[in-house]
């Protein structure tokens, strides 16, 4: 018996590797440091940015904060929702990059 999980769906000889998802085994198997070899500097530079921007504006709630207002608490939450949705908007296109398909 095959269990739902050892079921892959085969992708369409015409998925660009713009329009495709990654499967399982390429979420549960990528190697990052080989992902962002792949990348241009200024893709690099790019990702980076973003990726500094939500490590600082969403790691400082992860610590004491009684000198925030509650205000000013919930001000940095929505930065830090805000810098999580742009990294992940704003990276998916690259993913054809970090995984490798355009060169597969």
């Amino acid at each position: 018996m095959t269990s739902l999980n050892d079921a892959r769906l085969a992708l369409p000889a015409s998925v660009s590797p713009d329009d495709r998802l990654p499967t399982f085994k390429e979420v549960t198997g990528f190697d990052a440091a080989s992902a962002w070899a792949r990348l241009t500097p200024e893709q690099q530079a790019f990702v980076g940015e973003l990726a500094v921007r939500f490590a600082v504006v969403g790691g400082r709630l992860n610590y004491q904060h009684d000198d925030f207002t509650t205000t000013e608490s919930r001000e940095i939450e929505h930065l830090e929702s805000e810098a999580l949705t742009d990294f992940l908007d704003k990276t998916e296109p690259l993913w054809a990059d970090l995984y490798g398909w355009r060169t597969n």
